[in-house]
């Protein structure tokens, strides 16, 4: 059961990264060729989006059935290769093995190593928000009669906006003026902001005010967290900080519209104060949107567009062109991920199909032989048992031909019906032929000639079934057979339930 939690998400998470890489680099060749697209927080967003959404579709139970490339077998040793099949007994733990492959040891250990991460991740959020809220508690309310005195609040509504949920406070921190909170806004001003001429405070009001209209703190809340489920993927941070670079400007660019130059000088100088009030106080909280919060090097650039008023609207088909790109890698992560297993290593000389008269005798179709439910066995639906073979296997274990062959079949519309999800069905020799169900990659095609012990697929759980598994079935002259038949010594790698539900020998 861990495995089939741990293969996935260890995909997953590299898919996450390959595609994070992916996006950063062609929005950096759009920004270039439209570098009005650097300052519209949608073009981040949509990228933020379009890993989180890689990252779910890598992990959806059946997403690699839907890859175009071919399955990639990692050969293994032949010293592994070689052990036989490990005899689960009653008491032992479902799905265990004492020698796990090295691939699924890193798989689980990338999980455990994730959920370490995401509780370090989750308590520094937790620790910005504490901070948060002790500076808030420390600050004074003001209420309506304080506002209208306040010069930042000169020209607005101040009873309109707090009806509509607003809170204002005023600290001594030397901090930035900033917005918080996603239910109920909370505007903290700082003391020294009254010491900027009044229309410098009505300009930084306003561009506060412009964020909470725009709703940018639910944005970056929602980056904050992708920031804190991914917190292995570094390049969410560089995606953050452009969105909220993305939202700085944006605001500018709505406070400046239709205003003189001698205001558009007048907000960049204000810029200015306030980056040397911030530089000798502490940092701001992050989950918060503070007016002039960056370095000095971001507030060049910054002033540099207010002043050139180069704050403009993206045209369509930059944002196309962004949009086109982001579809095309969520297509590539679904249709181009690929599935890879281990195999036994092949012997120097394959071994020439069976000759037509002589006995066939199958090998086990998957390497860790345990079978959860042999032929026959009760079930409710069906008046004439089982038909089949269970054998225990997580989704992404190979499957092998039982015996050399040609592939009948692979699909998955199997004509049995729906319950047998993708099925792989191999014509052997004297009329004998092989089903697989259940499968969550297939890897051979019609009219492909296998060896026996070759991998034509892996597990799963496709289908009507209640957890992953392989079934096997087996045909002689197109009537169904116990598959037992050309199976030797499966009684010794039977659960004790298997053994207890099987009939008498048919």
């Amino acid at each position: 059961m861990l495995n089939a939690i741990a293969f996935p998400f260890l995909k997953a998470s590299i898919t996450c990264g390959i595609a994070a890489a992916v996006i950063l680099a062609l929005l950096s060749l759009a920004t270039r060729a439209w570098p009005v697209l650097a300052g519209h927080r949608s073009v981040w967003l949509w990228s933020q989006a379009a890993i989180a959404c890689a990252f779910v579709l890598a992990l959806l139970p059946h997403s690699a059935s839907y890859s175009v490339l071919p399955a990639i077998e990692i050969e293994r040793s032949a010293v592994v290769a070689a052990k036989p099949p490990q005899h689960v007994g009653a008491d032992d733990v479902d799905g265990a093995d004492d020698d796990l492959d090295v691939i699924e040891l890193l798989a689980q250990a990338w999980l455990a190593l994730y959920a370490a991460g995401l509780l370090a991740a989750g308590a520094r959020w937790m620790h910005a928000q504490r901070g948060l809220r002790a500076l808030l508690a420390s600050a004074r309310p003001l209420d309506a009669p304080a506002l209208a005195q306040h010069a930042g609040f000169g020209a607005e509504p101040v009873a309109a906006l707090l009806r509509r949920g607003l809170r204002v406070s005023e600290t001594d921190a030397a901090i930035s003026p900033m917005l918080t909170g996603l239910a109920r806004p909370h505007l903290l001003l700082p003391r020294h902001l009254r010491s900027f001429s009044d229309e410098q405070q009505r300009l930084i009001v306003a561009h506060e005010l412009t964020h909470w209209q725009r709703r940018d703190p639910l944005w970056l809340h929602a980056g904050m967290l992708l920031q804190t489920l991914f917190w292995f993927n570094p390049l969410l941070a560089v995606l953050t900080r452009r969105l909220n670079w993305a939202q700085e400007l944006g605001c500018d660019r709505a406070v400046l519209a239709g205003r003189p130059a001698q205001q558009r000088k007048q907000y960049a100088a204000a810029l200015v104060a306030q980056l040397k009030v911030q530089q000798d106080s502490f940092c701001v909280p992050t989950a918060s949107i503070a007016f002039g919060h960056g370095n000095a090097a971001s507030l060049r650039a910054r002033v540099g567009l207010i002043r050139e008023q180069g704050l403009r609207a993206a045209g369509l088909p930059g944002k196309a062109a962004v949009a086109a790109a982001l579809v095309s890698v969520l297509g590539a992560s679904l249709f181009l991920q690929p599935a890879f297993a281990w195999r036994a290593p092949e012997s120097a000389a394959p071994a020439a199909p069976p000759a037509a008269s002589a006995p066939q005798q199958w090998r086990m179709p998957v390497d860790r032989v345990r079978v959860t439910s042999f032929y026959g066995a009760a079930r409710k639906n069906l008046e004439d048992g089982h038909h089949g073979i269970d054998f225990a296997a997580s989704t992404g274990t190979p499957v092998l031909a039982a015996a050399s062959g040609t592939v009948l079949a692979s699909t998955a519309q199997y004509e049995g019906g729906p319950q047998y999800g993708d099925v792989i069905v191999i014509e052997h020799a004297n009329g004998v032929r092989s089903l697989y169900a259940h499968l969550s990659v297939r890897s051979a095609q019609p009219g492909q000639v296998v060896r026996a012990g070759e991998m034509i697929g892996l597990a799963g759980g496709t289908g009507k079934v209640t957890g992953p598994h392989l079934h096997l079935e087996a045909f002689r002259n197109g009537e169904r057979i116990d598959p037992q038949r050309m199976l030797t010594s499966l009684d010794a790698y039977a659960t004790s339930q298997a053994l207890r539900k099987r009939p008498a020998k048919l």
